[in-house]
């Protein structure tokens, strides 16, 4: 799934793409939940989704969009 994620990551344009994707595969989410995981990715040490496969380039789009 991670490296399926962080292929799609590349063509989701809004963070409702983000929810859509992984809505599709069976995960129950909202912009919200990923906006509030992207904000305490941002509040560590480590770069947002450094080293982290797709969960890494789904946290680098939250943050950036």
């Amino acid at each position: 799934m991670s490296e399926t994620l962080a292929e799609a990551v590349a063509d989701f344009v809004t963070a409702d793409d983000a929810v859509n994707f992984l809505a599709s595969r069976g995960f129950d989410l909202s912009t919200r939940d990923l906006t509030e995981a992207a904000a305490a990715e941002a509040r560590d040490e480590t770069p947002v989704g450094e080293g982290e496969g797709g969960y890494g380039a789904l946290m680098r789009f939250i943050v950036n969009h």
